[in-house]
């Protein structure tokens, strides 16, 4: 479908965009690029696969940091993140069985 010298890029692309490349290409409104000429080497067509590589990779990483981010949200904080007070004087009853009449 394209050059070869374009592999670098069509290698990092999924399937479902460099089809999606070709047709917007092919149909764009303006200036479409003609079937003979997709094969061919052009500096528009290069520039415009690195346009989509770079809008492709902008997402994976914004999916990757939006994962990130919601594994620390959820991930358990261990004692030094935690933000606790410090642990006030604490009095333990203990029951030992005897029963009073009410009177103190």
């Amino acid at each position: 479908m394209f050059h070869s010298d374009y592999k670098h890029i069509i290698d990092r692309l999924p399937e479902s965009l460099i089809k999606r490349a070709c047709e917007r290409l092919l149909y764009h409104s303006k200036d479409p690029v003609p079937l003979e000429s997709i094969s061919k080497k052009s500096e528009r067509i290069e520039s415009y696969l690195r346009h989509t590589l770079e809008i492709y990779e902008n997402s994976l990483n914004r999916k990757k940091r939006k994962t990130m981010t919601q594994e620390k949200i959820l991930r358990p904080r261990s004692w030094p993140e935690c933000n606790v007070f410090p642990a006030s004087p604490a009095i333990y009853v203990t029951d030992i069985g005897v029963q009073t009449n009410g009177t103190w």
